[in-house]
């Protein structure tokens, strides 16, 4: 509740805003009218296994660039496999914008 009135509250003001997707739930639409949901644009990133398993080192080294976490021992190959399939398959089955990182990580793409 706090993370959509935080969304609303941008969205009145005329504000760019990006959430991180661990605060989304895949039912976020019921929580907004048209007024609000034509505002917004919904993305997951998911990365494909191959690149997790080509990369996985790689993304242990940006563990920390956004937070610290205190206990990166869950942080294992078989853990980021699991959850990003996860995520993977709740995006597809709530027909959910995604982009799949599948070779490269690009940081300059055009979703709008």
């Amino acid at each position: 509740p706090i993370v959509r009135e935080i969304i609303k509250t941008a969205i009145e003001n005329g504000q760019n805003l990006t959430v991180e997707g661990c605060y989304i739930p895949f039912d976020w639409k019921n929580d907004f009218t048209e007024k609000y949901l034509k505002h917004i644009k919904f993305y997951c990133l998911v990365m494909s296994r191959k690149y997790i398993n080509k990369h996985f080192n790689d993304i242990k080294l940006h563990a920390n660039d956004i937070e610290n976490r205190l206990n990166d021992k869950s942080c294992t190959l078989e853990n980021v496999l699991n959850d990003n399939e996860r995520i993977l398959n709740l995006a597809k089955g709530n027909n959910a914008n995604y982009i799949l990182i599948d070779n490269e990580y690009k940081t300059d793409v055009n979703i709008f």
